[in-house]
């Protein structure tokens, strides 16, 4: 059951950013798209490593290793705002 609250939290994320970009009238390239959804991959990833640590029982590992790797997510997507979907960055200077 928590794998399909992943799933459904994901896809709305990924809807979310979609809906934003198109809204703001943000022009992203093929290749930002593609970073974005390598991102988003990673994203599950992380919260399923997260999901799969605390179905085993181990809640300190859940802790460490989402620490560790959702640190890495955050920072990522991070800079695909900043570089990416920020209003800034589709404009040149």
């Amino acid at each position: 059951m928590a794998h399909i609250f992943v799933g459904a939290f994901t896809t709305a994320l990924f809807l979310l950013v979609i809906i934003s970009a198109r809204k703001k009238d943000i022009q992203v390239k093929w290749w930002q798209w593609v970073l974005t959804f390598f991102e988003y991959i990673y994203f599950i990833f992380v919260l399923e490593v997260i999901v799969s640590f605390l179905q085993e029982g181990a809640a300190k590992g859940a802790l460490v290793i989402g620490t560790i790797l959702g640190f890495i997510a955050v920072v990522w997507a991070f800079l695909l705002y900043r570089f990416v979907f920020s209003r800034r960055a589709g404009k040149e200077k």
